[in-house]
């Protein structure tokens, strides 16, 4: 890292997740981008998705101890063909323009690297995800020889409208419960095979990044079964930190995923529609879901076809570096 007096740098710990929450929001509200995380969020994501944080989190502190900025990493060991390393900067808009950014994007960018370095893929990419409004921070990252490699729709719809019975024909949907834990993880894992940027999920992430998730509402959630074995999915989660900004209470429609021989069987569209139902229920007033423009399943047409339209983008950048 940089030797700048004036700044001292240090990785995460699980304490800061106050401290980090509350600089994470002063930036979106400043970027103007939909996402606020609380506390509890940060907490969980420091102790699930970037561990180990001596290696994969990096705070920039002022010499009285305010945090500037921070950088996180996020990779796993567990794909044969390709892996990835996500890595977020973010920096207090008073600081901008003075190097700071700058410096938490190589230390993220060498970090993903280094976090790629054991595993046994073929191909490795060091990647970030980022809203459309995020334009300054994506100019950063072409500069280092990144490239947009996928596009992104985050879709909304609103529960006041009408939603539509659909039947249940050779299946049936059920409430999620705590017997489908591993079940889904192993449809999660089925199901995305044949998608951009996935690899199979192991039980340990998979308890402690989905269903351990503060945000995750299982009550709201479904399984799909034919007979008493579990073919679809639909994970959904509430995070009221970010109803304030957007002005109105929201629930996602986070993960949902159809075995791929039992697709185009109606199976997404009563887990979706399962899904509102319950949320309408709770009383919230819209779903969020968020598409990958270029699925293979086309699930953003299915999503259209029960009432989500565009709200906003978001793309990821990524830069091969093994």
């Amino acid at each position: 890292m940089p030797t700048d007096s004036e700044i001292l740098w240090m990785p995460a710990v699980p304490d800061d997740a106050a401290e980090l929450s509350s600089l994470f929001n002063e930036i979106a509200d400043f970027d103007g981008t939909p996402e606020r995380w609380s506390p509890e969020t940060m907490h969980h994501e420091l102790t699930s998705a970037f561990e180990p944080l001596a290696e994969r989190t990096m705070i920039a502190r002022s010499t009285a101890g305010k945090a500037l900025g921070y950088a996180t990493v996020q990779a796993r060991d567990d794909a044969e063909e390709e892996q990835r390393a996500y890595v977020w900067v973010h920096a207090r808009p008073s600081t901008r323009g003075q190097g700071l950014e700058d410096a938490l994007i190589d230390w993220a960018v060498d970090s993903g690297r280094a976090a790629l370095a054991r595993s046994p893929a073929a191909r490795k990419y060091v990647c970030t995800w980022l809203y459309k409004q995020q334009e300054n921070l994506a100019l950063r990252y072409e500069q280092r020889g990144f490239e947009p490699v996928r596009h992104w729709w985050e879709m909304e719809r609103f529960l006041a409208q009408d939603i539509a019975s659909v039947s249940e024909e050779g299946f049936t949907v059920v409430p999620w419960e705590e017997e489908h834990n591993e079940a889904t993880r192993l449809l999660y894992n089925a199901s995305f095979a044949d998608h951009w940027g996935s690899s199979a999920i192991e039980a340990d992430t998979w308890r402690k990044e989905k269903i351990e998730s503060p945000g995750f509402r299982p009550d709201l959630s479904c399984v799909a079964v034919v007979g008493d074995q579990p073919v679809g999915y639909a994970y959904n989660e509430i995070y009221e930190e970010d109803w304030e900004a957007a002005g109105r209470s929201e629930a996602w429609i986070s993960s949902l995923g159809v075995l791929r021989e039992w697709r185009k069987r109606g199976i997404a569209t009563a887990l979706l529609t399962r899904s509102m139902a319950a949320m309408r229920a709770a009383g919230l007033e819209v779903a969020m879901i968020m598409v990958d423009s270029a699925s293979p399943s086309g699930a953003q047409h299915l999503y259209r076809a029960v009432g989500f339209g565009p709200k906003s983008t978001a793309v990821t950048w990524q830069k091969e570096v093994g």
